[in-house]
């Protein structure tokens, strides 16, 4: 992998994009294509909540992991473990991880 100042490197989470807005009180989660998915991960809206901004947008990744810590998009996509997803999301320099 090249490496030095010329170059950036973006790790690859194997999720779905996510952006995850807060207006005051209410939190949404939109993809990309702008579906509201707000109502599909509910862990994901109650961590944003609560979070002491009253106003943020979050672009990132939503993801559900194996035991190995790795992103396993086969559990996202059956959505058989919708409480197990979180959002990955990054500011530079700092990352974010909501859910």
């Amino acid at each position: 992998m090249p490496s030095g100042p010329g170059w950036v490197h973006e790790i690859k989470h194997d999720g779905y994009r996510m952006q995850v807005r807060k207006d005051g009180n209410r939190v949404r989660l939109l993809t990309r294509r702008g579906y509201d998915w707000t109502d599909r991960y509910g862990w994901v809206v109650e961590a944003a909540a609560k979070l002491k901004a009253s106003s943020l947008t979050i672009d990132g990744e939503l993801v559900c992991v194996g035991a190995d810590g790795i992103a396993d998009f086969a559990t996202l996509h059956g959505r058989c473990n919708d409480a197990d997803a979180f959002v990955y999301g990054s500011a530079n320099p700092t990352r974010t991880v909501v859910g």
